[in-house]
């Protein structure tokens, strides 16, 4: 999967929501800056991510407004992969509009976080269903999608949409073809 976001990288346009002319320069982390997560994480980051911030950047790639970075990397409205991190949960990205996507170091699992539609009492973290690897491949295929918090249909429950339904509203908000239509 590395050499597969690698690639993905080289091709351009290394952060989805912002132009490729805007981009500067990646530039990989330093040693001491991922021990120091995994000491405030108390944990090891998993071996992609981990390579990912040694070996090709402090963040500032990947989808939305990039991978968030550790000490001294990438940031987005202020926020950095640290800020926050609390209970071994590392933010990952932010997506817009509060949203963003985390990675719970102790299982692995992808969470996403949507505060927009949530009402009060109902939890605006849930879910993704896919690890940090499941979560590059999508990246990397065009098929990852940010996290929406949605109430489903039949049983009124609150729960992140699945790709089928983020799909489908996608294609009735837009059309067929998506937002370039």
């Amino acid at each position: 999967m590395f050499d597969a976001v690698v690639r993905r990288i080289a091709v351009g346009g290394y952060i989805d929501e912002v132009p490729a002319s805007r981009l500067a320069p990646l530039r990989p982390a330093p040693p001491a800056a991922v021990a120091e997560a995994e000491e405030l994480a108390g944990r090891s980051l998993p071996s992609l991510l981990r390579q990912l911030y040694l070996e090709v950047g402090n963040g500032g790639f990947g989808p939305g407004y990039g991978l968030l970075g550790l000490r001294d990397g990438h940031r987005t409205g202020g926020l950095d992969a640290l800020t926050g991190l609390k209970g071994g949960v590392l933010t990952l990205c932010d997506w817009g509009c509060g949203i963003s996507s985390e990675l719970n170091l102790a299982d692995g699992q992808i969470w996403g976080y949507d505060p927009n539609p949530a009402p009060d009492g109902v939890s605006c973290t849930f879910p993704q269903h896919m690890t940090i690897v499941d979560w590059f491949s999508k990246w990397v295929e065009g098929t990852l999608y940010q996290p929406w918090l949605v109430q489903d249909p039949t049983t009124g429950e609150w729960r992140g949409a699945t790709d089928t339904e983020y799909a489908e509203m996608i294609e009735e908000a837009f059309g067929p073809s998506g937002p370039e239509d």
